[in-house]
C-alpha cells in the first residue's frame, strides 16, 4: 500500500514537473522567436520619453525653507499638565498642508494683488523634510521664473498666517470643550439614575433575588420527583404484573413501607405579591411503597397453587392419577387456579390504574417544571438588568465627577503656547531646472519591456500552437508519441532519405520511428501491417514524413507498399518523381488492377501506388466493399501497406477510410498545429472507432534542451568515426 502511494506521489510530481517544464519551454520559444517585439516596444517607449523630455518647456526652481515645531500645554492650578498637542505625525500634517490646493489658491490671489503684471501659470509645489531636523524645504517648479519665486514666497506667508489662526482657535476652545463635556456627562448621569429608579419601583431587588434562589432549588426537587416517577412507570411497563409484584413483595419484606406519593403540584406561600416555592421537606413524593391487599391475595393464591402442584407430584410418586387422593388434589388445584385468574384480572386493573396515576403525576410535574423554569429565568433576567443599570450609573457618576474637577481646575489654569513655526529662508531667484534624461529613459525602457511582455503573453494565451514535446505531452497525456522529426535548416522542399544520408539527425529520427512501430506493445502482440498516416490540417509535413517512413521501413528489409490515398491533392508521385496517373483512383473505380498501377520507387523493397486522377467523392470510393478486397490482396504480397491520406478536418475521406486500417499514425507539426484542431481531429477519429497508434511530432526544434540528444547522433555516423580516428592518430 505504501509503495502504491509512493508511486502515485512520484507520478503526480512528474506530471507537475512536465507541466512546469512545458510552460518554461513555451516561454523560451516565444522569447527566441519574438525578441524583436520586445526591442520594438522598448525603442518606442524610449523615443517617446526622449521626445517628451526634450520638447517640454524649460522649467525653473525656487526653494524656500521653514522651521516648524509647536507645543501647547494646558496646566492646572496644581502645576500638572492637563493636555499637550505636540503630535507625533505633526510634520506629515504640515507637509500635506503646504501642498494643499486651498493654501495655493490663496497664495495665487496674493500674487495677483501684489504683482498684477505677472501672468498666472501652473506651479508644482513639493515639500521635503531635512533628515534629523525640523526644517521643511519647500520647492516650487514652474515655467516662468519670476512668478514661481513670487508664488512660493506668498505661499510661505499664507502658511504662517494660517498656523497662527489655528493655534488661537485651539487655545480659545479648550475651556468651552471642558464645559460641554461636563454638561453632556451630567445628562447621561441623570438618564442612568432615572432608569435605575424606574426599575427599582417596578421590582423589589431583595425579593427577586430570593425568588431566584428558591425557584432554582425547587426546580431541582421537581426534576428529582419527575425522574423517580418516570423510572417507576418504565419498570412497571417492562417487568409485567408477576415480576413486578414479586419484586415489590421482596422490597416490602426488607424495608419499611414508605409513604404514598403526594400530589405533584407545588405548595406555595405568599410574600410581597410573589408566589414562591416551599423549601424541600420530608414529604417529598416517593414511589414503590409495597403491594395492595388484592395483590397480596394474588401472590398468596399463586404460592398456594405452587404448593398444591408440588403436593400432586409427590402423590404421583405413590399413586396412579385415578386415585381418589390425586383427584381431590386436582379439584383443589382447579379451584385455586380459578381464584388466581380472578385475582390476576383485578391486579392488572389495579396496575393499569397505578400506571395511569403515575402518568398523571408525570404530566403535572412537567407542567410545574416548565412554569418554574420561566419564573427562575425572569428572576435571573431582573438581577442581570439591575446590576447593569447600577454599574452604568456608578461609571457615569465617576466620569462626571472627573470632568467637574477639570472644570474647577480651569479657574486658575495657565495656557502656554510655544509655536516655533517661522520662515527660515525666503525663496531666492528661480534657477533653470536641469533636464533629466537618464531616469525617464530608464523608466521608459522598463515600461516598454513590461508592455511588450504583457502583449506577448496575451497573444500567447490566445495562441494554442504547441512548440515542444513537453507542451504536447501536457496537453495530450494519453497519446503515445512514436517519434520526433527534427526541423531541417533551409527553405524549400525536403529531399527524401537516401541509404547513406548525411543528414544524421534527420535519418536517425526516422529510424527511431521505425523501431517504435516494430517494437511497440501493440494490441495482439504483432505490429500493424496496414497503416494510415494523416494529420489535422494541410501543410503539416505529412506526405514527406510518410514517404521517408516508408523508405526507412524498406531499408530495414521489409517489403513496403506506399499508396497515395489523398485522392484530392495527393503529392506522393511528385516526391518520388514518378507519373501520377494511373493510380489508386482508377483502381478503386475498377478501371484497372492495383498491381498494374504499382510503380518502382528507386529504393529496394519499396513500391509506390500513385494517386491517379483527382476526384471529389473519395469517401464513396473508400466505402465500396471492393476496397476491403484490394487491401486484403495487398497484405498478402507486402509486409507493410502505408497509406498517405487527406487531413482529417479537410474532408470526410480519411474518417471513412481509417476504420479499415490496422492503425492510424497522426502527424503534428510543432509550432504550427493548433491544439484545439488536433484535439478535434483525434476526437473525430475516435468517434469512428479508429485505432490511433501514436503521434509523430514533425519539425521539432533541435535548439531546445529537451532535444539535446539529437546532437549526439552525428557521433555515431561513419564519417564522424573516420574523423575521430584521424584526430586520434
Amino acid at each position: 500500500m505504501e509503495s502504491l502511494y509512493s508511486a502515485q506521489t512520484t507520478a503526480n510530481s512528474l506530471n507537475r514537473f512536465h507541466e512546469t517544464s512545458a510552460k518554461l519551454q513555451r516561454y523560451k520559444v516565444l522569447l527566441r522567436r519574438r525578441w524583436w517585439f520586445l526591442l520594438l516596444t522598448s525603442c518606442i517607449a524610449v523615443v517617446y520619453a526622449a521626445i517628451t523630455v526634450t520638447s517640454s518647456p524649460q522649467e525653473y526652481i525656487a526653494v524656500g525653507k521653514l522651521h516648524v515645531g509647536t507645543k501647547i500645554d494646558v496646566s492646572g492650578s496644581s502645576g500638572g499638565t492637563m493636555s499637550s498637542m505636540f503630535l507625533t505625525d505633526f510634520y506629515g500634517t504640515q507637509i500635506e498642508l503646504l501642498e494643499s490646493s486651498s493654501l495655493r489658491n490663496k497664495a495665487k490671489e496674493r500674487v495677483a494683488m501684489a504683482h498684477p503684471e505677472l501672468k498666472e501659470i501652473e506651479v508644482d509645489i513639493q515639500v521635503t523634510q531635512t533628515k534629523g531636523s525640523s526644517i521643511l524645504n519647500v520647492t516650487a517648479i514652474g515655467t516662468e521664473e519670476k512668478y514661481t519665486q513670487a508664488l512660493l514666497n506668498e505661499l510661505l506667508s499664507e502658511y504662517i498666517a494660517f498656523r497662527k489662526k489655528m493655534i488661537d482657535d485651539s487655545v480659545g476652545g479648550t475651556v468651552g470643550k471642558v464645559i460641554q463635556e461636563v454638561l453632556e456627562k451630567q445628562k447621561e448621569v441623570a438618564a442612568a439614575k432615572l432608569a435605575l429608579e424606574n426599575f427599582l419601583k417596578a421590582n423589589d431587588a431583595t425579593m427577586f433575588e430570593g425568588n431566584s434562589n428558591r425557584a432554582g432549588a425547587y426546580l431541582v426537587q421537581l426534576e428529582n420527583s419527575l425522574n423517580m416517577y418516570e423510572t417507576e412507570k418504565r419498570i412497571m411497563e417492562r417487568m409485567g404484573l408477576d415480576n413486578y409484584l414479586r419484586q415489590q413483595d421482596k422490597r416490602s419484606s426488607t424495608m419499611p413501607a414508605m409513604s404514598g406519593a403526594v400530589d405533584a403540584a407545588p405548595t406555595t406561600v405568599q410574600g410581597s405579591g410573589n408566589s414562591l416555592p416551599t423549601a424541600p421537606t420530608s414529604s417529598t413524593p416517593t414511589v414503590g411503597s409495597g403491594i395492595s391487599p388484592m395483590e397480596g391475595r394474588y401472590l398468596d393464591a399463586q404460592n398456594e397453587l405452587m404448593f398444591m402442584e408440588s403436593k400432586r407430584l409427590d402423590l404421583l410418586k405413590t399413586y396412579r392419577p385415578e386415585h381418589p387422593s390425586i383427584k381431590d388434589v386436582d379439584e383443589e388445584i382447579a379451584e385455586v387456579k380459578s381464584k388466581v385468574l380472578i385475582y390476576k384480572a383485578r391486579c392488572e386493573e389495579e396496575m393499569q390504574g397505578r400506571i395511569a396515576g403515575l402518568q398523571t403525576k408525570i404530566s403535572g410535574l412537567k407542567e410545574a417544571i416548565a412554569e418554574w423554569t420561566v419564573k427562575a429565568k425572569e428572576a435571573n433576567d431582573k438581577i442581570v438588568t439591575y446590576k447593569q443599570l447600577d454599574s452604568e450609573y456608578k461609571r457615569l457618576g465617576e466620569d462626571h465627577d472627573s470632568w467637574k474637577k477639570k472644570l474647577a481646575d480651569l479657574d486658575t489654569t495657565s495656557i502656554t503656547q510655544s509655536d516655533l513655526v517661522a520662515i527660515l529662508e525666503l525663496a531666492g531667484p528661480a534657477i533653470e531646472k536641469r533636464r533629466e534624461l537618464i531616469l525617464p529613459i530608464a523608466l521608459a525602457l522598463i515600461a516598454g519591456l513590461v508592455a511588450g511582455s504583457v502583449i506577448l503573453l496575451l497573444f500567447d494565451r490566445l495562441d494554442d500552437r504547441m512548440n515542444t514535446f513537453s507542451e504536447f505531452q501536457s496537453l495530450f497525456p494519453n497519446e503515445s508519441i512514436l517519434g520526433q522529426i527534427p526541423e531541417l535548416a533551409g527553405r524549400g522542399d525536403v529531399a527524401l532519405i537516401r541509404p547513406s544520408d548525411d543528414r544524421h539527425l534527420y535519418a536517425e529520427a526516422f529510424r527511431n520511428l521505425r523501431s517504435s512501430i516494430l517494437f511497440k506493445n501493440w494490441t495482439g502482440g504483432k505490429p500493424p501491417k496496414v497503416i494510415l498516416v494523416t494529420s489535422a490540417v494541410p501543410n503539416e509535413g505529412k506526405t514527406t514524413s510518410v514517404a521517408n517512413m516508408a523508405i526507412t521501413m524498406a531499408l530495414g528489409g521489409a517489403r513496403v507498399l506506399l499508396a497515395d490515398a489523398d485522392l484530392r491533392r495527393g503529392g506522393v508521385s511528385e516526391l518520388f518523381k514518378i507519373p501520377g496517373t494511373p493510380g489508386f483512383t482508377e483502381v478503386l473505380n475498377a478501371q484497372m488492377h492495383w498491381r498494374d498501377a504499382v510503380l518502382e520507387s528507386g529504393t529496394r523493397g519499396l513500391h509506390v501506388l500513385p494517386r491517379g486522377e483527382a476526384v471529389d467523392q473519395a469517401s464513396e470510393l473508400f466505402l465500396n466493399p471492393m476496397t476491403d478486397e484490394i487491401i486484403r490482396e495487398m497484405t498478402e504480397e507486402y509486409d507493410y501497406i502505408i497509406f498517405d491520406s487527406a487531413p482529417v478536418l479537410v474532408a470526410d475521406d480519411t474518417a471513412s477510410f481509417a476504420p479499415k486500417m490496422d492503425t492510424v499514425l497522426f502527424v503534428v507539426r510543432m509550432s504550427s498545429t493548433m491544439a484545439r484542431l488536433s484535439a478535434k481531429a483525434l476526437d473525430l477519429l475516435y468517434d469512428r472507432q479508429v485505432s490511433v497508434g501514436g503521434i509523430i511530432l514533425n519539425r521539432a526544434s533541435t535548439s531546445l534542451k529537451e532535444y539535446t540528444y539529437y546532437n549526439y547522433a552525428s557521433y555515431y555516423s561513419v564519417g564522424s568515426k573516420k574523423g575521430h580516428a584521424s584526430q586520434s592518430a
